[in-house]
C-alpha cells in the first residue's frame, strides 16, 4: 500500500491558536477516507497518515491534507485504496447491466452514451447527468403515450415544442440547471440516443447509476437491486402473504425498481416509498406515474418521498409489508451517529452499521403480522457486529423465507440473502421456514433453536437431528477454555517484509494458501522475524511452539495443518495449541480436520472466516482406551507420504473411525458424506 502522505500545509502552531474548523479527528478524516478509525490509528502508527499535532489525545488532521488525500486518490495520482475492498474514490463511469433484464431494448443506448463519454473524456456534471436522464424521461413518457420516435427532446421541450401532463416531473428534474438550453445545445450528441417505454424496465435509473461517479455510489451505502432479485423478493412476498389491500413501504426506493416490479393487482394507494437522494426521488416519481398512470402532483409527491427514513420525524406509520435493499456501510457524520444512538438498539457502542437500523425501523413500522422482505449481506446471520439485529429479529418476528443469493451485485463480492419475516410473531422455536439456494429448496418443519450468536438456516430437518446428537455425545469436550488461539503475524506492508529469495536472515512464513489438512506446502515466502517492526504479532513463543496446529482464516471450510518445526505464519494462517488434558495434539487435528467437524461448521456457522468462536464449539469426542494411539497413527502416515492417493483412503480410513466415536449409523454418516460431496476437502 502506499504511503498516504502528502505535505503539511501549514506550519505546526499550538493548537490553541489554531482554528478548529480547519482541522479534522480521527475519526472524521477515518469517514471522510471511508476507513474505520483501528484503520486509520494503524495508518498513524506506520506513517500512511500524518497528523498537524494532538490535542487531548487526539490526532487532528488539516483539512485541506485529507482533501488533498482524496483527490490525489480520485485522480489515480495516489492508488492507496486500489487494493482495499473499498473503492469509494475510483472515478469513472460505469454501466450496471445487471440492474434491468437482460433483454431491455434500451440498453445498448445506455451503453453507447457511457461510451460516448468515455471516449470524449467528458466529466459528467450533476447537471449534465440530470439533463442526459431529462432527455430519457421525456422519451419515454412520449412514447408510452404513442408519441415516441424522436431524440434531442429536451432542446425542443425547453422551446415550448413538447407538452405532456407529466412534464411536470422533468421540470422538477431538471430544476436548477444553470443554461440548460445550452448544455442541451453543447451535448446533444450525448442526447441523441432514442429510448423506448418499457413496462416494468427502470431504464431512467440505470441511466443514473450508470453515469453516477462510482465513488458517490459507495459513499452512499448504495448497491442497486438487479432486477431478477427484485422479481423473485415480489413472487415470494406477495406468494406466500395476502397483500392484495395493505400498505406497502420501500424506506430506500432508490429510482423505484421495487415499486416497478410489484405485481399488477397492487393499486398506487397501497404503494410508498422513501429515500434521501433528491434526484432519485425525482426518478422514482417518473416511475410511479408511468406505472400507475398518475399525473395529480398531489398523489405521486405524498407517496414517493424525499425522507431520511431512520432520522425523520416521530409519526409513524404502520404498513402491511416493507420490501427492499437498505444501505450497507452507509458513511454517518458523527451527528448522525449521536442521533442514531439514542434512537436504535443497533446503533449502540458507536458501531451504526445502516442495514442493522434498517431491519430494527422496519420490524417497529410494520403492523402486527406485517412482512418484512429485505435482501442484506449474508453476514447479519453469523458476524459479530450484527448480534444486536439478530436479537432484534428473534424478539419481534418469526422467519418465513430466507434465501441464499451468493454474490449478485455488480462487481461487489459480498454473498447476499433474501430475508423474509414476519412482525411480532416472537416463537425463537421458528416453524415452517422455506429455505432456497442455488442447489435445493426444502421447509424447516422441525423446531430448531436459533440464537442471537449465530443463526443459520443451511441444515434441513434430517440433518439437524444429526447436528443435534453431535452436541450431545457422551463426555463431549470442546476447545473453550482449553486452547490457545493466536493470530498470524499482520505486517501492515506484506511487499516490505516478504520476500520470494531465502536468505541468511530470513526463514520460511506461511499464508492460509499454504496449508491442506494435516500438512503444509510452503510456496516460498521468506520473512525476517522482527517482532517491533510489524503492525501486530503475537507472543513469540506461540510462533516457536514445540508443536502447534495452523489453520484458514479465511475459507468456507476447516484446514488444519500439523507443525513442529516452529514454523512463522501470516494472519491468513492461525494458531491452535489445543491443550486438553490427555489428548494428543494429533487426535485434535484430526477430529477438526474431519468431515463431521467440517459439516458442524457448515451447517451451524455457514461462515467464510473460521473464528475462535466458532473452533470453541465444535464438539470434540473423548476417545476410548486405544483408540487415540490408533488415530494418531493415521495421522502420522499421512504426514510420511506425498502420494495424494495413499492420503485420501488415510483419509477416509480416519474419518470413518472418527464417525464411530460420534455414535453415527450409516445413514448419519451417509448424511454428512452427501453433504460434504462437492467440496474440496484440502487433501493435497
Amino acid at each position: 500500500m502506499e504511503l498516504l502522505s502528502a505535505k503539511k500545509t501549514a506550519d505546526h502552531f499550538p493548537i490553541s491558536e489554531r482554528r478548529m474548523q480547519d482541522l479534522l479527528s480521527l475519526s472524521d478524516t477515518c469517514r471522510e477516507l471511508s476507513i474505520s478509525t483501528a484503520t486509520g490509528r494503524n495508518w498513524v502508527k506506520l506513517g500512511k497518515l500524518q497528523p498537524v499535532d494532538k490535542a487531548e489525545r487526539r490526532f487532528l488532521f488539516e483539512r485541506t491534507y485529507v482533501e488533498k488525500i482524496k483527490n490525489d486518490i480520485a485522480d489515480g495520482k495516489n492508488t492507496a485504496l486500489k487494493s482495499r475492498r473499498n473503492k469509494k474514490y475510483v472515478s469513472g463511469n460505469d454501466i450496471y447491466r445487471s440492474y434491468i433484464s437482460d433483454t431491455s431494448k434500451n440498453m445498448a443506448a445506455v451503453q453507447r452514451t457511457v461510451d460516448r463519454i468515455r471516449e470524449k473524456g467528458i466529466i459528467v456534471t450533476d447537471d449534465l447527468m440530470r439533463a442526459i436522464i431529462a432527455e430519457c424521461a421525456i422519451q419515454i413518457i412520449l412514447d408510452r403515450e404513442g408519441e415516441g420516435g424522436n431524440t434531442n427532446c429536451l432542446c425542443r421541450y425547453l422551446h415550448g415544442e413538447l407538452k405532456n401532463e407529466l412534464f411536470f416531473l422533468v421540470d422538477d428534474l431538471t430544476e436548477g440547471i444553470s443554461s440548460a438550453e445550452n448544455m442541451a445545445e453543447t451535448y446533444s450528441d450525448l442526447l441523441s440516443e432514442m429510448y423506448i417505454y418499457e413496462e416494468g424496465e427502470d431504464i431512467l435509473g440505470l441511466l443514473y447509476i450508470s453515469l453516477k461517479n462510482l465513488c458517490s455510489r459507495k459513499a452512499t451505502g448504495a448497491y442497486y437491486t438487479p432486477t431478477a432479485v427484485v422479481k423473485k423478493m415480489c413472487f415470494r412476498l406477495f406468494s406466500m402473504n395476502e397483500m392484495s389491500t395493505g400498505k406497502i413501504l420501500d424506506p430506500c426506493c432508490g429510482t423505484g425498481n421495487f415499486l416497478l416490479q410489484l405485481p399488477a393487482r397492487i393499486g398506487f394507494e397501497q404503494v410508498y416509498g422513501y429515500d434521501i437522494d433528491p434526484v432519485s426521488v425525482k426518478i422514482a416519481r417518473i416511475n410511479f406515474a408511468l406505472k400507475y398512470h398518475i399525473s395529480n402532483p398531489s398523489i405521486i409527491c405524498s407517496h414517493i418521498r424525499n425522507r431520511d427514513y431512520l432520522l425523520s420525524g416521530e409519526r409513524r406509520e404502520k404498513f402491511d409489508s416493507i420490501i427492499g435493499n437498505p444501505p450497507w456501510g452507509y458513511v454517518f457524520s458523527e451527528d448522525q451517529k449521536k442521533q442514531l444512538s439514542d434512537r436504535y438498539r443497533t446503533a449502540e457502542g458507536n458501531r451504526a452499521e445502516s442495514y442493522d437500523l434498517f431491519v430494527e425501523r422496519a420490524l417497529t413500522d410494520l403492523k402486527r403480522g406485517g412482512v418484512l422482505s429485505f435482501v442484506l449481506p449474508e453476514a447479519i446471520l453469523n458476524v459479530k457486529n450484527h448480534r444486536l439485529a439478530r436479537q432484534i429479529l428473534l424478539e419481534r418476528s418469526s422467519f418465513q423465507y430466507l434465501e441464499f443469493l451468493g454474490n449478485v451485485f455488480d462487481k461487489v463480492q459480498c454473498p447476499c440473502i433474501i430475508l423474509q419475516t414476519v412482525a411480532g410473531q416472537t416463537d425463537e422455536q421458528e416453524k415452517g421456514v422455506l429455505v432456497s439456494d442455488s442447489s435445493r429448496e426444502f421447509y424447516i418443519q422441525k423446531k430448531q433453536r436459533f440464537h442471537a450468536e449465530y443463526i443459520n438456516f443451511s441444515a434441513t430437518d434430517e440433518e439437524y437431528g444429526i447436528l443435534e446428537k453431535l452436541d450431545h455425545i457422551p463426555g463431549k469436550m470442546t476447545l473453550f477454555q482449553n486452547a490457545i488461539f493466536a493470530l498470524g503475524i499482520v505486517t501492515g506492508r506484506n511487499r516490505d517484509y516478504i520476500s520470494q529469495t531465502k536468505t541468511e536472515e530470513n526463514e520460511i512464513v506461511l499464508k492460509g494458501s499454504d496449508l491442506y489438512k494435516f500438512r503444509m506446502k510452503p510456496s516460498g515466502n521468506y520473512i525476517v522475524f522482527r517482532p517491533e517492526s510489524f503492525q501486530q504479532v503475537a507472543p513469540s513463543e506461540y510462533y516457536r511452539a514445540p508443536e502447534k496446529l495452523l489453520y484458514r482464516f479465511i475459507c468456507n471450510q476447516l484446514v488444519f495443518a500439523y507443525d513442529n518445526k516452529q514454523t512463522l505464519s501470516l494472519n491468513s494462517c492461525n494458531i491452535l495449541i489445543p491443550k486438553i488434558p490427555g489428548i494428543n495434539m494429533k487426535y485434535v487435528s484430526a477430529i477438526l480436520n474431519s468431515r463431521m467437524a467440517q459439516f458442524y461448521f457448515k451447517k451451524q456457522f455457514g461462515s467464510i472466516k473460521v473464528l475462535r468462536s466458532h473452533l470453541e464449539k465444535i464438539p470434540i469426542p473423548f476417545p476410548e482406551e486405544g483408540v487415540q494411539e490408533k488415530i494418531v497413527c493415521i495421522v502420522d502416515r499421512i504426514l510420511a507420504t506425498e502420494n495424494d492417493t495413499v492420503i485420501c483412503g488415510l483419509y477416509d480410513e480416519l474419518d470413518l473411525m472418527i464417525a464411530g466415536l460420534y455414535g453415527l449409523d450409516n445413514k448419519e454418516y451417509g448424511v454428512i458424506q452427501s453433504s460434504m460431496e462437492n467440496e474440496n476437502l484440502f487433501l493435497g
